[in-house]
């Protein structure tokens, strides 16, 4: 599964240099194995994979993924909400998981991985960093730091980034985006400039409460002030961050706190699948 992750996290990246997010590159040379195909006019003759055309009495060629290196940034949202969790684990656990599994993967085939985690304020950046453990112990020390702030503010992240002058690169976007809806615009120019995936946790208390009469005291852990809750009405679940990311074409992945560590990797792994399936049909 995860050998899985980091060949899509290859195929986004050579993406990138192509100058368009909508295919991934095929070359004679490259680092990694990717597939077979018959030869055509202009291929190299030492791509010929003699053993397939022995198989198949057909000339073939081995492809492999072109040999590019790029920034994957990690935009981790540290406000008091990430600690909330109702079933089995909190979305700083689904975070940190995720983070790691996606370090491990990128920083295998020599990309640089890049962390700035926010609050209502940017908490802390780490610039690019090649080398898989120096990329995971840097994530752990990012996920283990302390935060001054409690509430949540993603236009300042997204308005950091936009501030620096990087080449294409992958931008991967962690929040429960429980947060005011001024991001808009900083969205659209993020976009402009690089492949962001947005990650959303989720919890299944913010979407329903169990169906009884009667009220429930909650604590909101940005503002620490205590709402009551009717139980006998449905929950009014904000959709503004998913209006906007299908406004904008952007694939994201929803990962909850009621599932395991063996099914977030699974949904990261098959989110990739049918991203690089969809824009594989898009190029054609």
């Amino acid at each position: 599964m995860r050998s899985k992750i980091r060949l899509h996290l290859q195929r986004m990246v050579a993406n990138l240099f192509e100058g368009s997010f909508s295919s991934y590159m095929n070359s004679t040379r490259g680092v990694e194995l990717d597939e077979l195909r018959q030869y055509q006019p202009g291929d190299e003759f030492r791509s010929i994979d003699w053993k397939a055309t022995t198989r198949t009495g057909a000339l073939h060629v081995r492809l492999k993924l072109v040999d590019k290196r790029t920034n994957i940034f990690f935009l981790i949202d540290r406000s008091g909400s990430t600690k909330f969790g109702s079933a089995r684990f909190t979305k700083e656990k689904i975070q940190s998981s995720i983070i790691s599994t996606l370090v491990q993967s990128a920083t295998e085939t020599g990309n640089l991985v890049s962390f700035i985690s926010f609050t209502d304020n940017v908490e802390k950046y780490i610039p690019p960093h090649a080398g898989q453990k120096e990329g995971v112990r840097l994530a752990g020390n990012m996920m283990s730091d302390k935060v001054n702030g409690r509430r949540t503010n993603i236009n300042c992240a997204f308005k950091f980034l936009n501030s620096m002058r990087f080449t294409p690169s992958l931008v991967f976007v962690l929040s429960d985006f429980f947060a005011p809806f001024d991001y808009e615009s900083s969205l659209k120019s993020l976009v402009r400039k690089h492949d962001v995936i947005p990650i959303i946790i989720s919890d299944i208390r913010e979407e329903s409460l169990p169906t009884a009469r009667g009220f429930v005291a909650v604590k909101d852990l940005e503002t620490q002030g205590v709402k009551y809750l009717d139980l006998s009405q449905d929950l009014i679940v904000n959709l503004q961050h998913i209006n906007l990311f299908n406004k904008l074409n952007l694939g994201y992945l929803t990962l909850k706190t009621d599932q395991n560590e063996e099914q977030w990797v699974s949904s990261l792994s098959d989110f990739f699948d049918k991203r690089i399936r969809r824009r594989s049909r898009i190029k054609r």
